[in-house]
């Protein structure tokens, strides 16, 4: 007979319903099962009533503990309409250990801590990406013929009575989707590669390419013989639907399932040569290929050498793979077949699909290794003679050898515990360009031994040789092991609950209750095992990342639906959801719409126009330009009101004037119209000059006017003092490290654009450089240390800190894209000064290598594309090399096309019309009609720019050239209109005492005079 539900559960779900947050059934049970977890301490000390008598058998319900915590495990519910408050805020980080493989289970959940599920890290990088290069198998076709269709009884009744002969017809059958197997080797050395393998299966699945994607393992009998199964596991049964079956059974004569096996073929099958000859036989019929985890350096060591060549597939029925490797070795043995060699890249793997999906004769590069139908096995290796290698031979020989990826990853897992999926959670947080390749090289290095599970055998846990550690150690400052701390730890906080994959650890923390020594809680004691370790942190996370089927209850704080919108802003501010943004605007609308003069009013204005601000800031919106806008109008409206009608000197008019800066930075950021930013500068200068957040808001708003403006030094003395005064306060108020180091880097910004001393600039780079713990900030500071060295031409300091800073950035990312184009421009400007330096191919270089990573719809590669131009302009000056010209003509013309800005546009008309008469006159296939095209195009887009009109000095240069052309072609009176408007240009420009090319305006001049005369 069925028990009756527990009352409390059906109280906690409506109080978990209640707080906004949908929740599955699997995560209301989570959530129930985490609570017996929670300050077990707590519970246990609690108040000195005795425990009530329940029936044997039950336990009190978990439900009572996740909403009084303080409570004593045998304490009533309280009442539905009761509310305790929850301290959230109180809990600090959570310490995730990885637990030790050779302790008990039993003994490993005790001592303070519980068992969390940790997110695993992806093996291969990039899968969106190795999803895309395998798409071109969409157009593989099997080679043999396609499947005999239906009888076609009118075909054969025609043929029948035309010739007298009976001769069935049938109809064309329809040619089957193509099918994928993977097929994992399950060899001792292959167990570490099980998440790539999850991972290929569901890049396969997900490409909708397939029919059927089978994952198989292949055994070895206890003969020798190769079999073929679907669990890795072989101990099954015989006759069981899991017991592994000869793997000729899996051969595929139609040539319709493709083959992956993924291997790093140094297993008995592979020794013995019966992994060849399996692979020999199944390749006569269908295509097939091996996936290497391994480097390709280590693949003469395994027993399937593959050498680089060319691959060749020919589309006819019958035919066969073709190999014509790259070196000069002795022929393949007769009967030998070559199979691909693939690495676990989407190069590779797009390679593959390339060879087998192509219409005709498809060639690639690629890696192949020979096998026959009579592979014939290896010489099993010497016995090792002589003692063991020293740690100091083993690191030595490790790094003569290894890959840059791969030391870098030893020396970084040096600080975290060598549990596999740590291992790979520091790969991907630390050095997420590399993959299972260079993982591997650490694994079979010879520095690692791995640990035994006694439950399972070979587990997933390693251990360094002893000395190797400390040595590896001596690589890795305290500043860069607490930096493989910090990233781990954000790595897991930004993808803990939403992985479908997740590893076990250990979490120490108190997540609810009042107890102080709660937060010194320590790692679980080992002592009582003897001999064993303390685990080792690899992680720190947040509580409320921890406590992530635990939300707040509605009730927490003040009852109302000002107080709940609040609540839900504050909430947003933690998970980010923008339904909670949505929810939040309906409770405090009604608050917002009392009169304006009233507490209630200015408070609700306050509270709405705060979340109206939010909720421009999210993805959905952002996307919506008109909505963008309404929503930060309306917040600009709601603020205004309330700073207007609040108390001068309250909180909330301080509240209000920080929401609306804000809320006229975002409009600015918008449009580009500065008046945004004047209003907020007059907001925030009316506030105390003793508010570090106002003073810091306010400084960086005349920051952003300075960037702004034509010339940047009025505004940017103010922003270095205000900016100068709130690093002041911040540090008087002992503020965070990093708030401190943003702020003093905003303060060299100012400094460098009001033209301040560059000794000045150093020194609060100094003091950065010292404050900078993260590669954020040090990127920042990196930057704008090569903008200080380059405003005061040294040169060197300048390319040393771009070089830097680029470092610290990833192989593809924007920021590498930029920081290339920002030292491009500068090598090229410094290339015009100094003809005779080899900047100029250091310049080309460098911007070549920004247009090569910018994608294809970045907004930045027009301008790439013109400083590009432009330097292959200036190398053709000055070495007459006529490719450098046509090249530039192209890439000017793609940037004048496709800039987003009018600045960048006219820009590139006007380089593009110089180079169109350059080529013109070096007998191109120019005419002078595209040459004026360009400078007409060049003025009108100037004028279009921002400041364009009236005077503008691109406006000035196109008119002037475009006159220049005009009197090339004989048409003294247009040339003279163009240099008259040109001249009227330079004329605006002089009226405002702006800094103009004085030898320009002066050729203007004289050509318009001498066209004038008669």
């Amino acid at each position: 007979m069925t028990a009756p539900p527990d009352p409390r559960l059906g109280q906690l779900v409506a109080r978990l319903r209640a707080s906004a947050w949908d929740l599955t059934p699997e995560e209301i049970a989570d959530a129930v099962w985490l609570a017996q977890w929670i300050t077990p301490a707590a519970r246990a000390g609690a108040g000195p009533e005795p425990e009530p008598a329940r029936a044997p058998g039950t336990g009190a319900s978990p439900a009572a503990d996740t909403t009084a915590p303080a409570a004593a495990p045998g304490t009533p519910p309280a009442p539905a309409d009761h509310r305790p408050v929850r301290h959230a805020e109180r809990s600090g980080p959570v310490s995730l250990y990885a637990g030790e493989p050779h302790r008990p289970r039993r003994a490993r959940a005790r001592d303070g801590a519980f068992p969390v599920r940790v997110p695993m890290a992806a093996s291969l990088p990039g899968l969106l990406g190795l999803q895309r290069a395998m798409r071109p198998l969409r157009g593989y076709r099997p080679l043999a013929e396609p499947p005999r269709g239906p009888l076609d009884e009118e075909a054969t009744a025609d043929r029948a009575a035309r010739t007298g002969v009976l001769d069935p017809l049938y109809r064309r059958g329809e040619r089957r989707a193509a099918a994928m197997q993977l097929l994992m080797d399950v060899s001792p050395s292959m167990v570490v590669w099980e998440r790539m393998l999850e991972e290929l299966r569901q890049t396969c699945a997900q490409l909708g390419v397939f029919s059927d994607v089978q994952v198989r393992y292949l055994h070895r009998a206890a003969d020798g013989t190769p079999l073929v199964g679907t669990s890795a596991v072989p101990g099954r049964a015989p006759g069981s639907a899991l017991h592994p079956r000869p793997a000729d059974q899996f051969r595929d004569p139609t040539g319709r399932r493709l083959t992956l096996v993924i291997s790093d073929c140094v297993g008995p099958l592979w020794q013995e040569g019966r992994a060849q000859r399996l692979l020999h036989h199944w390749s006569l019929t269908a295509p097939l290929a091996v996936v290497q985890p391994l480097p390709p350096r280590l693949w003469p060591r395994t027993a399937l050498p593959a050498d680089a060549g060319l691959l060749t597939r020919d589309p006819g029925p019958g035919s066969r793979l073709g190999f014509d490797p790259r070196g000069y070795g002795p022929p393949p043995p007769p009967g030998a077949l070559p199979v691909p060699v693939l690495l676990p890249t989407r190069e590779a793997l797009g390679t593959w699909a390339r060879l087998l999906s192509g219409p005709g004769r498809t060639t690639v590069r690629g890696a192949a290794g020979w096998v026959l139908p009579g592979h014939p096995a290896l010489r099993p290796p010497a016995p090792a003679t002589g003692p063991a290698p020293t740690a100091d031979e083993l690191l030595r020989a490790f790094r003569a050898s290894a890959s840059p990826g791969a030391l870098r990853l030893a020396v970084h897992l040096a600080a975290v515990p060598l549990a596999l999926p740590v291992m790979q959670v520091v790969q991907r947080a630390m050095l997420p360009d590399t993959g299972p390749m260079e993982l591997a090289e650490v694994l079979l290095s010879g520095l690692l031994w791995q640990l035994p599970d006694p439950d399972q055998g070979p587990g997933h846990w390693y251990e360094f040789v002893d000395g190797v550690r400390e040595m590896l150690l001596q690589s890795l400052d305290q500043g860069a092991a607490a930096l493989v701390l910090k990233h781990c730890s954000e790595y897991v906080e930004r993808h803990f609950g939403k992985s479908a994959r997740n590893f076990s650890a250990l979490a120490v923390a108190r997540l609810a209750g009042p107890s102080a020594e709660a937060d010194d809680a320590a790692p679980p004691d080992t002592a009582e095992d003897g001999g064993g370790t303390e685990p080792e942190l690899f992680a720190e996370v947040p509580a409320r990342v921890v406590r992530w089927y635990q939300p707040l209850p509605p009730g927490t704080g003040e009852h109302g639906g000002l107080g709940e919108a609040e609540r839900l802003l504050r909430l947003w501010h933690l998970q980010a959801d923008p339904t909670l943004l949505h929810d939040a605007r309906e409770r405090a609308t009604p608050g917002a719409r009392q009169p304006a003069g009233t507490p209630e009013g200015i408070r609700g204005r306050l509270v709405l126009g705060g979340i109206l601000r939010a909720l421009a800031g999210t993805e959905a919106v952002r996307r919506d330009a008109t909505a963008r806008t309404a929503t930060l109008t309306e917040a600009v409206a709601l603020l205004t009101e309330a700073h207007d009608h609040a108390e001068p000197g309250s909180t909330a008019h301080t509240d209000a004037a920080l929401e609306l800066a804000s809320a006229h930075h975002a409009r600015w950021q918008d449009d580009g119209d500065t008046a945004h930013l004047l209003a907020a500068e007059r907001v925030l200068r009316a506030l105390p000059a003793d508010d570090p957040t106002g003073t810091l808001r306010l400084g960086r708003v005349l920051l952003a006017l300075a960037q702004a403006a034509p010339d940047p030094r009025a505004y940017a003395f103010d922003a270095a003092a205000e900016l100068r005064a709130a690093c002041g306060l911040l540090e008087a108020g002992d503020a965070p490290e990093p708030q401190l180091c943003a702020a003093l880097l905003d303060l060299a910004t100012a400094l460098r654009l009001a033209a301040a001393p560059t000794g000045d600039t150093l020194a609060v780079l100094d003091r950065a450089g010292r404050l900078a713990a993260d590669d954020p900030l040090r990127l920042r500071r990196l930057t704008e240390l090569a903008r200080a060295r380059t405003a005061a031409q040294a040169w060197a300091g300048a390319d040393g800190a771009y070089t830097e800073a680029i470092d610290l950035t990833g192989s593809y990312s924007p920021w590498r894209c930029a920081l290339l184009t920002e030292w491009g421009a500068s090598l090229l400007h410094r290339a015009r000064l100094d003809p005779a330096s080899e900047t100029l191919a250091r310049a080309e270089s460098v911007l070549r290598e920004a247009f090569a990573i910018s994608p294809g719809k970045d907004p930045g590669r027009p301008r790439v594309q013109l400083l590009l131009g432009r330097a292959l302009v200036l190398r053709f000056e000055r070495q007459g090399f006529p490719p450098d010209l046509y090249e530039s003509v192209h890439l000017l013309e793609q940037a004048a096309r496709h800039a987003p800005d009018a600045r960048t546009r006219a820009e590139s008309w006007l380089e593009l019309g110089s180079a169109r008469l350059t080529l013109h006159d070096a007998r191109g296939p120019v005419a002078l009609d595209s040459v004026v095209t360009a400078f007409t195009s060049a003025l009108r887009e100037a004028r279009d720019a921002p400041g364009g009109a009236p005077g503008s000095v691109l406006a000035a240069r196109a008119a002037h050239r475009h006159g220049e052309v005009l009197e090339r072609m004989a048409r003294p009176r247009a040339a003279l209109a163009a240099y008259r408007e040109a001249a009227r240009e330079w004329s605006e420009l002089t009226a405002r005492h702006a800094d103009v090319p004085w030898a320009e305006v002066q050729a203007t001049r004289e050509c318009a005079t001498r066209l004038s005369e008669p």
